[in-house]
């Protein structure tokens, strides 16, 4: 059972991160799935610890790519990255100590933030990052 399905909206044209964030749907879709079957907390706090390992790697690629184009939003896309990190770290924290696993909050959350933030911030730099590279050919 899948929470969070691709969709052709979310493709920003840059190869690299429409994969890593079709690869965020997949980590996010095997948590939901592992805590809906009732998995054990070995396997739902594996699943977790690779989405979260994912994320950072994601969130630092993309942040690269952000530098090497000189994006003008850079500090306020790098700050939701953080604050990102630290709701998803927290969640990480809360379920490992707690061992609740409240399914529909966890999985809500984690496509709700993953969702809003390629539709709106992702977009938004790869638009701009696109109009770069055409004036860096123009030149």
């Amino acid at each position: 059972m899948s929470i969070a399905f691709w969709r052709e909206e979310y493709i920003t044209g840059e190869n690299v991160i429409d994969q890593q964030h079709q690869y965020l749907f997949k980590l996010i879709n095997q948590l939901h799935h592992a805590m809906m079957e009732g998995h054990g907390k070995e396997v739902i706090n594996n699943t977790l610890a690779r989405l979260v390992e994912y994320t950072i790697k994601h969130f630092d690629a993309e942040e690269k790519f952000m530098i090497d184009y000189n994006y003008p939003d850079y500090a306020i896309h790098k700050e939701k990255h953080e604050m990102l990190k630290n709701d998803v770290i927290t969640l990480q924290k809360e379920l490992l100590e707690h061992q609740q696993f409240i399914t529909a909050k966890v999985s809500r959350f984690l496509t709700d933030w993953l969702i809003h933030h390629i539709k709106g911030e992702d977009l938004k730099m790869i638009h701009y990052i696109k109009e770069k590279k055409i004036e860096i050919k123009q030149h």
